[in-house]
Order: structure tokens, then sequence, then C-alpha cells
């Protein structure tokens, strides 16, 4: 074998190398990608508890004494930093360009509707949940009530 064909044949094993470990770096970052959705799902289970209690406490109107104004202050900034970490690792929240529905319909459930003759149908008229999203992967469905007229 030839100087030039070594060469040419370390080159072809060197190319092939390559593309072997860009295909197992793709795998590895998918894998770190869902490992990272899958955390942030459980993060949004901590967010809907602080939802549920902020929103027991308004039903409860707690929120009228000056002796528990401070824990429900810390409550909602524990409820914020939480929202700061998950924007954080790329979770946006699901939202409703011009207020309505849009293409976005598999990040929707809709759980009531309402008639309005002054709003269009498929206006959003309450964010029952808030919905929230990675890289185009839904992690937790918006859930709102709609118009239908």
């Amino acid at each position: 074998m030839s100087k030039i064909d070594e060469v040419r044949e370390y080159i072809k094993s060197s190319f092939e190398e390559n593309i072997k470990l860009n295909n197992w770096i793709s795998t590895q970052e998918k894998v770190n990608d869902d490992k990272i959705s899958d955390i942030c799902k459980d993060f949004l289970q901590v967010l809907e508890s602080f939802e549920w209690a902020e929103a027991s406490i308004h039903e409860r109107e707690l929120d009228k004494s000056k002796i528990s104004t401070g824990a429900i202050t810390r409550l909602l900034t524990a409820k914020t930093k939480l929202l700061e970490v998950l924007q954080t690792y790329g979770v946006k929240m699901v939202t409703f360009p011009e207020g309505k529905l849009g293409s976005n319909n598999s990040m929707v459930k809709v759980v009531s509707t309402v008639k309005d003759p002054e709003k269009a149908d498929d206006t959003v008229v309450k964010v029952v949940k808030d919905g929230f999203y990675r890289k185009n992967r839904l992690l937790r469905q918006a859930e709102v009530i709609i118009v239908k007229n």
C-alpha cells in the first residue's frame, strides 16, 4: 500500500469515526434534553401546588388579614423564583396572541365556553391554568374558557 493510499484510508476512517461521534453526541444531547424536560415537568407540579395554595388563600379571604400577609408574600416570592428557574431552562408559557386560541390548539384544553355577542368566537375569556412548553415540547396544557356564540 502506498503512502497516498494510507493517507486516504486514514482520512476515510477518521471521517467515519467523526460521523459516529456526531451521532453519539446528538443522541446524548437528546437524552439530556429529555431529562431536563422531565425535571421541568416535576417543577410544574410544584408550581401547581403554589397555584392551589394561592387560590385557596384568595377563596378563604386569608389575604385580607395583616397577620397572614407576610406569609403570603413569602409564598408568592417562592412561586416567582420557581418561574424564573423554569425560564432559565427555556420553559415558556403558552400565550394567546390577540386574545384568541390561534394555532396552538394542541397546547390548550378548553374547559368551558361562554356566549358573548360582543366578542368573536375562540376569544380566550379566562386562563384557568397556565400552560407551559419547552423547545416545542408541551409540558402542561393551558386550560381556558373561550367564547362560543
